[in-house]
């Protein structure tokens, strides 16, 4: 490309970019729905790899049911992310209508049955008078904290190399107290 054709492409997109200044934005935030569709796909990648019966114990644990209720969902082939959607929007529909969904297992009931004619999740908080975006908060949040939870577990069974050297050393006696002392200030270096 010649010199006088680069000036005139640049000359022509700075032209463009002057006569429309907001053709540079960037796109409109995500959609609610599309969202929880995300954080759905992100829950249940998160889960690869995970024992499945201690991510059904923590989720459990997250949104205050006994973990049959999560397993149960499990074994009708339900994935992760789907389970937490169900659950969020069951938590929310008992705050909204306590009256009519006086338990979660009831409001699980009625999302399943929604689902299961294939009722979109916007559609499903539409009809059950529930805020999308508190479910889809909630279920964000979940998500962060079953995500530091697996990082504190997977990271509590790590040696350090100082634990390592600990444990092969070969049990000695009493050490002294200058040997003590330069043990502590090499552990006070390396951090």
């Amino acid at each position: 490309m010649t010199m006088q054709r680069i000036v005139l492409v640049g000359a022509t997109m700075a032209l463009c970019l002057a006569w429309n200044p907001g053709s540079a934005q960037l796109l409109p935030p995500a959609s609610e729905e599309v969202l929880l569709r995300v954080t759905q796909q992100e829950l249940d990648e998160d889960a690869a790899g995970r024992d499945q019966q201690s991510h059904a114990e923590a989720m459990a644990e997250k949104f205050g049911v006994e973990p049959p209720v999560v397993e149960n969902l499990r074994t009708a082939d339900q994935g992760w992310g789907e389970i937490a959607i169900r659950l969020g929007l069951a938590r929310e529909l008992t705050k909204a209508d306590p009256n009519t969904y006086g338990t979660t297992a009831d409001a699980l009931q009625k999302v399943g049955d929604l689902r299961a004619r294939r009722v979109g999740w916007k559609a499903i908080a539409e009809q059950l008078g529930v805020p999308l975006g508190a479910v889809v908060a909630d279920v964000q949040r979940v998500r962060q904290e079953l995500k530091a939870q697996a990082k504190k577990s997977a990271t509590e069974s790590v040696v350090t190399p100082g634990q390592a050297l600990e444990h092969s050393r070969p049990h000695e006696g009493p050490r002294s107290k200058s040997s003590e002392q330069s043990r502590k200030k090499s552990e006070r270096s390396r951090k």
